[in-house]
């Protein structure tokens, strides 16, 4: 598997599964299934990876926990990781992911077995990294303690890895170079060097050491292994970034869609949002506003796909808790700043008409107003990671029945879904409760149990992923205020203010920005 040859591992893993499931041996059959598992994930075919993973998983919990041998309980560690993997890659479901590598990390601490506790928990840490979130800092800081402590080099060499990782996302480039600089003493020894130079450089980049970060950067890329397909995509993107800054679009646009061919070939969509972001922001600085507009749609694609799946897991497994009303009021703020930002723009176009230098000013603001706008973004996303677990926590024990509630819940779906029942004005629980024929009460229990949101808020969010599509249509010119009205909402201060609240723009911004990439590929092709 390490050098690639998969079909030739597949043959090996089938004909060792053959022989285990001829004997008697659970343990033997839970190795066998968690290798052919392992090859399917490295091939990046996740559903059949997917049903070895769940017969591994179930002949564990089928064996008495007494009579478990030690090939079992490696088995399990395997599959742990795999299902880790699995839930990352493949369903970008990142609460679910970590906690397979903690259950896995916690059982290996228990059989000592460091060096999958090292493997278990540095991909924990890196999933806490791909939702950016900080709090995988206390993690990487074990794995390396442990290290240490065992003068185990390979731990010891995770540990700091990942420990960089994390002091990175935190903006310390003091600490992260620290430990980055231990991390390169051991690179030639151990594995990934593709991964250690990419954050050496990222690190070296922040510092603003321009010159030996893009020594580090090609590195990386000349020990670049695509098998490796989430590390060689980061690579690519990493370095795109880097010549973005630069101001080296042309060979920024050349990483980026190596990354985005790999990407798409490989069907892993980890990093596709970032690099048909980037890419958006490089064809049109290059002028191709055909390919601009085209990443860009690619881009705004993958980000419906995203809130379309943790809109699903909120369906039907988490709740809002009380922090949503102290983040919107974090929201208001945000938005308050922007349109300040926003009158300070005005005035400086005003400037830049009469005086041509103002234009660098113009520029300037533009791009801070930006950069406000996914920081935002970010932020609600962040703040929505953190919920989670605590929604869990709080709501894991529900009052409602399980069949009652579920009947109850499919219909009021299927009235949302299919009869667009959203689209009547001042709809009021009285109203819906009718519709099912039950008691407002009761349904308000039920959608809250489902969705994590009253039934007007879940309503609203209807409206809103409607809008989006409206607004998405680049030939639609109806205005904001007809479409606003036929879609539900009786107030378009109300609509502004969820909109702005879940894309992170104002409406009238989004259209704007879809209707000039639309333009301009239009004229470039009548020239």
């Amino acid at each position: 598997m390490r050098s690639g040859q998969y079909e030739k591992a597949m043959e090996n893993a089938l004909s060792f599964r053959k022989t285990a499931y001829s004997l008697s041996s659970e343990s033997r059959k839970m190795l066998a299934d968690s290798y052919v598992a392992q090859v399917f994930l490295a091939m990046d075919i996740y559903d059949s990876a997917k049903v070895y993973l769940d017969n591994a998983k179930a002949l564990w919990d089928g064996m008495d926990s007494a009579l478990r041998e030690d090939m079992a309980y490696s088995a399990f560690l395997t599959v742990c990781n795999g299902l880790g993997i699995y839930y990352v890659t493949d369903k970008r479901d990142y609460e679910k992911a970590i906690t397979c590598f903690y259950k896995g990390q916690q059982l290996a601490q228990v059989m000592e077995d460091y060096s999958n506790y090292a493997i278990l928990g540095s991909n924990m840490v890196v999933t806490y990294f791909m939702r950016k979130d900080t709090s995988g800092l206390k993690y990487a800081q074990e794995i390396y303690r442990y290290g240490y402590e065992l003068h185990n080099e390979y731990v010891r060499f995770t540990g700091s890895y990942v420990t960089a990782l994390m002091y990175f996302l935190k903006g310390d480039m003091v600490n992260a170079g620290l430990y980055i600089e231990e991390t390169m003493q051991d690179v030639d020894n151990l594995f990934d060097r593709m991964g250690v130079y990419r954050l050496y450089a990222d690190i070296l980049s922040m510092k603003g050491d321009v010159f030996k970060a893009e020594k580090y950067y090609k590195l990386a890329l000349s020990c670049l292994d695509e098998n490796s397909v989430t590390s060689a995509i980061a690579v690519y993107l990493s370095y795109g970034q880097f010549l973005v800054r630069e101001n080296r679009n042309d060979e920024a646009a050349f990483y980026l869609q190596k990354g985005i061919t790999l990407a798409e070939s490989r069907n892993n969509r980890i990093y596709t949002y970032n690099l048909y972001e980037l890419a958006t922001q490089v064809w049109e600085e290059l002028g191709d506003s055909d390919k601009a507009l085209e990443m860009y749609r690619k881009f705004y694609t993958e980000i419906s796909d995203i809130n379309a799946i943790e809109q699903e897991r909120a369906i039907n497994n988490l709740m809002r808790k009380y922090e949503d009303e102290k983040h919107a009021r974090e929201l208001q703020l945000k938005e308050l700043t922007i349109m300040k930002k926003n009158r300070e723009l005005q005035l400086v176009l005003f400037i830049g008409i009469v005086v041509f230098a103002g234009a660098g000013v113009i520029l300037i603001m533009y791009r801070n107003k930006n950069r406000m706008y996914t920081r935002i973004v970010r932020q609600y996303k962040e703040a929505i990671g953190r919920e989670k677990m605590l929604r869990q926590q709080k709501y894991s024990k529900s009052s409602l029945t399980e069949d009652n509630g579920s009947e109850l819940f499919a219909r009021f779906i299927k009235l949302v879904d299919e009869h667009k029942v959203y689209h009547e004005k001042n709809l009021t629980r009285d109203r819906l409760a009718e519709m099912l024929d039950t008691n407002r009460t009761y349904l308000s229990r039920v959608v809250n149990e489902k969705t994590g949101m009253s039934i007007l808020a879940y309503l609203n969010s209807r409206r809103i992923d409607e809008a989006l599509e409206i607004l998405s249509d680049a030939q639609n010119d109806i205005p904001l205020k007809a479409f606003v009205s036929d879609i539900g909402f009786s107030s378009i201060t109300t609509f502004y203010k969820l909109f702005q609240e879940k894309v992170g723009m104002p409406p009238a911004k989004y259209r704007e920005r879809i209707k000039y990439l639309s333009k301009t590929a239009i004229a470039d092709v009548d020239k």
